[in-house]
């Protein structure tokens, strides 16, 4: 069942990869491979030559052959509909993706229903719920799964389906429902190969739920039943942390969280994370020092304790950005990747409330000077925060984005950019409508002929910068955002097209953009796919690393 169990988790978009005892056997060849099971070696061969070149009319037709289970033709062939589908998918075409993966669960229904024994009923049941979820209709499928387990006599089988339909209901975000599935699980085994993973999981679903109190009780649970597995504690131990930040005891949780990361940097422990866990706790006290920085505001009445709060959220802001990098040196799914978004976070919140600040002048010019002021240190500030949304994007390219992640990024490009612009418009129109001396007509004249360079030299500036923007939005294809729309049209329709053009031009260039697709024409099945193939990796390498560090340590 442990393949079983890496399909079931595959129907998952929320929290880090974990590797278990093997590889995450979720694939289509995978279940195409299985049909052949009790077939002759020579015609599973043939048959498995064809799917790989993706001749799959010929795959389909080899597997209804001698030596071949009725079953397991049902099932093969639903395989080669789940294949087809993920080329659908991977390609964009949505509803000849949806029709295959329809398709599929036909089949593995039909392949449910001739089931001669528990083995074929299980992995037929597992297909055709992860093709429900992958349509998405995870409700449908965590349907299936909790069906078939309340019918198994297996506590193990039925512990791992309960399981499985409680990772659906939790991608749902459906969390109460899930705790309750997760709570099912480990009842019904509590000593199986399920039991950490159900217990760790009900503590995650109390903590977005937030009932805070009720997982101390789970945690003493973990220890008391597992005292040997370090691994579960620890996790167990930063979610421990959650719950005491919750309760508003931050100085436990960040014993909890730091003498984890502690262990972690050492080498050494009696509860020592691994870098998918660390990561997490790097990003949680990044996070927790970034709504710090958030909370303090530029709107005092005193100048000098506006000043104090500047300085105040810059400390904050640096400890956030110290947490956030380490959290991205651990190069750890998703957690990298949410690292940086947060990076770029951090730093456009801080440009949007600059911007909002209480400006204090003596009379109407000198608010206006001092807003002009203002409005010039914001492009700096939000390119600054583009920079690492693109380097973001960059990343979800070349590894694949599970949770969406590239996608807010490419939003978030499109943001900074926008409002950099938006600033030195706002500059010009504040220059434009600034009050004027009292004087003679010929000063009034003069007057008027400096402001108008001034509000032309500010135009041009947003010119500059929205042709820079919309180049670089093009060259990144972030173009379908209603900021991109927001630049195109400050600039002109004859403007914007050639910027689109450079762009689109950079991006052919050798080097121009890492990666394929349109991150922001992405379709949800697109999106669901490269998260399930961005977890098989994930998972997989750690196991490579964790097989490598045994081999070369003789064990």
């Amino acid at each position: 069942m442990r393949t079983l169990h890496a399909v079931l988790l595959a129907s998952l978009s929320s929290l880090a990869a974990q590797a278990e005892d093997g590889y995450e056997d979720f694939s289509p060849e995978w279940f195409f491979d299985i049909s052949f099971v009790d077939a002759r070696p020579a015609a599973a061969q043939r048959a498995m030559e064809r799917f790989f070149q993706r001749d799959w009319n010929g795959a389909a037709g080899l597997a209804v052959g001698t030596g071949v289970r009725v079953s397991d033709q049902a099932l093969a062939q639903a395989a080669v509909e789940f294949a087809r589908g993920a080329d659908f998918a991977i390609d964009g075409g949505e509803d000849s993706a949806v029709a295959a993966f329809h398709r599929c669960a036909d089949k593995a229904a039909q392949a449910s229903a001739l089931a001669e024994d528990e083995p074929q009923l299980l992995r037929s049941t597992v297909l055709r719920s992860r093709c429900l979820a992958v349509m998405p209709d995870r409700f449908a499928a965590a349907s299936v799964l909790a069906k078939a387990a309340k019918g198994m006599p297996d506590r193990t089988d039925a512990a791992e389906f309960w399981y499985g339909a409680g990772r659906l209901l939790e991608d749902m975000g459906r969390s109460d429902s899930a705790y309750l599935l997760y709570a099912q699980s480990w009842k019904t085994d509590p000593r199986g190969s399920f039991a950490t993973q159900a217990l760790h999981s009900q503590a995650l679903m109390l903590a977005q739920a937030g009932r805070f109190t009720e997982i101390q009780p789970l945690v003493e649970t973990a220890d008391r039943a597992f005292p040997g597995d370090a691994r579960l504690r620890s996790r167990m131990r930063i979610v421990e942390g959650r719950a005491w930040l919750g309760l508003g005891d931050t100085a436990r949780a960040l014993f909890r969280w730091k003498t984890l990361t502690n262990a972690f940097v050492r080498g050494v422990g009696d509860l020592m994370p691994d870098s998918v866990e660390a990561a997490e706790i790097y990003w949680r006290l990044g996070d927790l020092s970034a709504q710090k920085a958030a909370d303090l505001h530029f709107d005092a009445l005193d100048p000098a304790d506006r000043k104090t709060a500047h300085l105040r959220r810059r400390d904050y802001m640096e400890e956030a950005f110290g947490y956030f990098r380490q959290a991205v040196t651990c190069y750890a799914y998703p957690w990298t990747p949410v690292a940086l978004r947060d990076i770029a976070g951090v730093i456009e919140r801080y440009a949007q409330d600059v911007a909002g600040q209480r400006i204090d002048f003596r009379n109407d010019t000198d608010r206006v000077a001092q807003e002009i002021l203002v409005q010039r240190k914001l492009p700096s500030l939000f390119q600054s925060a583009g920079n690492t949304y693109r380097r973001q994007i960059r990343f979800a390219r070349n590894t694949g984005d599970g949770t969406g992640i590239g996608l807010q990024s490419g939003r978030g490009l499109a943001r900074s950019w926008w409002s950099a612009v938006k600033a030195r418009r706002n500059a010009a129109v504040l220059l434009k409508v600034s009050p004027r001396p009292a004087a003679d007509s010929q000063s009034i004249a003069w007057y008027e002929h400096v402001v108008d360079s001034a509000v032309s030299a500010e135009t041009a500036n947003g010119k500059r910068l929205a042709i820079e923007g919309i180049v670089d939005l093009s060259q990144w294809e972030q173009l379908g955002w209603p900021e991109s729309d927001s630049i195109k049209e400050f600039l002109g329709p004859q403007e914007a097209p050639a910027a689109i053009a450079r762009g689109a031009e950079k991006r052919a260039a050798p080097g121009g953009t890492t990666g394929g697709n349109d991150l922001a024409a992405l379709t949800a099945i697109q999106w669901t796919w490269r998260g399930f193939e961005a977890r098989r990796l994930a998972r997989n390498t750690i196991l490579d690393i964790r097989l490598l560090k045994a081999r070369l340590s003789g064990s």
